[in-house]
């Protein structure tokens, strides 16, 4: 599978298909939560990384549908957004696609965890996260992508 597929597989397939399958259950019970991990990258095109940003774009919209269906169900649903953060995903995703400092998946799951409880459908980690994302969506579309691009451009290019 090459790593496009594995991409798509795993950030839309496997999510959607995990989802189908243990709501129901949730449902009937009247309990339960799902917190999806989407990212800053699902807020905005993303040169380089194009099909990463746009399955993050899926599981962000995806979560925000649910939380709003299910909404008085007794099951939360909140999409959470970090931006960089100190896992193994740069080894595989190469170290240079890194932006800025390095959440730790510690911090990323208190932001969720208080996102859910506070009934939110989004969570951005972190409020430099926050901050750019809110500046980028005033910004023309265009240069928005000139920063992007050069932000996640390989070193190699």
């Amino acid at each position: 599978m090459g790593q496009v597929a594995a991409q798509t597989t795993v950030n839309v397939t496997s999510l959607t298909a995990l989802t189908a399958l243990l709501l129901p259950g949730m449902l009937e019970r009247r309990r339960g939560a799902i917190i999806n991990v989407a990212s800053t990258a699902a807020s905005q095109p993303l040169p380089h990384m194009s099909v990463y940003g746009a399955t993050k774009a899926y599981v962000l919209s995806f979560s925000c549908a649910l939380w709003h269906e299910t909404r008085g169900t007794g099951v939360d649903v909140v999409a959470i957004c970090p931006g960089a953060t100190a896992t193994e995903f740069f080894a595989t995703a190469g170290d240079d696609t890194s932006v800025g400092p390095r959440r730790t998946p510690e911090g990323v799951v208190d932001s969720a965890l208080n996102g859910l409880r506070r009934g939110r459908p989004t969570v951005i980690d972190g409020s430099a996260n926050a901050l750019s994302l809110r500046v980028a969506a005033v910004l023309p579309e265009r240069l928005v992508l000139r920063i992007a691009e050069r932000a996640m451009r390989p070193a190699s290019r």
